[in-house]
């Protein structure tokens, strides 16, 4: 139960920090190019904690006390966002709740699978409190930003750190409380081609996100949206993924690797370029269908691609680098040249997120011609 508790309000979190930063920072009277700036820095500062300084901590520090540790350094980081915001102070700010706050993330899926591992907790049961979490999170977003404005969607954000702070005071009877992570792998990892190409394509469909997550919800306003239907909008793609996740067993199970990366670079090239041109508002709504296939399809992919061809061993370094550079170091450096072209057009932004989708076609097609050759294929994973 306390796990359950413990990842319900980290994604409630999660939710407001995703997907309600770049709204509440251009509330506060930040333009296009310094929001991009200030997520930029909290995204690159996010990436090099995860790859460099979660391992080290989760080597050195007992996990409940970590949990504690990391969980109570938010609550106290989230109130800066609270003072008067000018452009340097909020990139000093960035840079500290992305190297603390985001830990939260990993740290959540470790001690799920420790728990699972030892027949204390079901995974997928604890899972779904997450996402609902999530869910949850974005209608008290959307409400708050119609009933308060947007001015006051931090204050989710401030009181979800407080909420799970004060969670993890609770004492969970014989929880592990140590761990230690393998490092070593990475450079025989990277010289696995099939894996590396499939984490490059990972990380040009995930980092083409990077509209969608630093201006999405300001563009969706923009389009005359209220706050709480765009709230409704962000759940629509959040239960559309976890239907694929869900199914993706069944559905997915056939098809090889690189026809999962060559289905997900083809919707989103679709999504990123269907916003990109003027269009009804229904049918901005129904492209939101589409993260399914543009965020889990790809989730999936890699996941698939870790699973039949590297060996067992380098499975946790794989996905080290996949949080550290896809969903990380990847979206940072989309998001680095996003605010310019959204200032000068939204659908200039989205049109260079469909560009950066189009390499993974050549990327696929360099790891079917692997495969058919017998490359990097290990015997007992295979």
């Amino acid at each position: 139960m306390w796990l359950s508790a413990r990842f319900f309000l980290f994604f409630l979190t999660w939710s407001s920090y995703l997907s309600y930063w770049g709204v509440w920072l251009l509330a506060s009277g930040f333009g296009p190019t310094e929001v991009t700036a200030v997520i930029t820095a909290g995204l690159l500062s996010r990436s090099v904690s995860i790859a460099v300084v979660f391992p080290v901590l989760c080597r050195t520090v007992p996990l409940r006390r970590l949990s504690q540790l990391l969980a109570w350094t938010a609550t106290a980081l989230s109130p800066l966002y609270l003072t008067h915001p000018q452009f340097a102070s909020m990139m000093v700010v960035s840079v500290l709740v992305g190297v603390s706050y985001p830990l939260l993330m990993p740290l959540s899926e470790t001690l799920a699978t420790i728990g699972a591992a030892n027949g204390q907790v079901d995974y997928g049961s604890v899972r779904y409190f997450g996402s609902a979490g999530f869910l949850f999170g974005l209608g008290v977003s959307g409400v708050v930003g119609r009933t308060v404005g947007s001015g006051a969607l931090v204050g989710v954000f401030v009181v979800g750190c407080l909420l799970l702070a004060l969670a993890d005071l609770a004492h969970p009877v014989g929880f592990p409380t140590v761990a230690t992570v393998a490092g070593g792998g990475r450079g025989r990892l990277l010289r696995n081609r099939v894996y590396a190409l499939g984490l490059g394509s990972s990380v040009l469909l995930q980092g083409a996100h990077a509209a969608y997550y630093a201006f999405g919800v300001e563009y969706f306003g923009r389009l005359g949206v209220s706050s709480i239907n765009v709230s409704l909008m962000l759940a629509l793609a959040v239960g559309c993924e976890l239907l694929l996740f869900k199914y993706a067993g069944p559905m997915l199970g056939r098809y090889p690797v690189p026809v999962l990366f060559a289905a997900a670079a083809v919707l989103s090239v679709l999504r990123w370029g269907l916003l990109a041109v003027p269009m009804p508002l229904v049918c901005v709504v129904l492209t939101q269908t589409l993260h399914a296939g543009t965020f889990a399809l790809t989730h999936v992919a890699h996941a698939r691609c870790v699973q039949g061809h590297v060996p067992e061993d380098l499975w946790s370094d794989a996905q080290a680098l996949y949080a550290g550079l896809a969903i990380g170091l990847g979206v940072a450096a989309v998001t680095a040249v996003t605010g310019p072209l959204y200032a000068a057009s939204p659908h200039w932004a989205f049109l260079a997120m469909a560009a950066v989708c189009l390499p993974c076609f050549l990327l696929v097609r360099w790891q079917v011609r692997l495969l058919r050759d017998g490359a990097e294929v290990p015997e007992r994973v295979a």
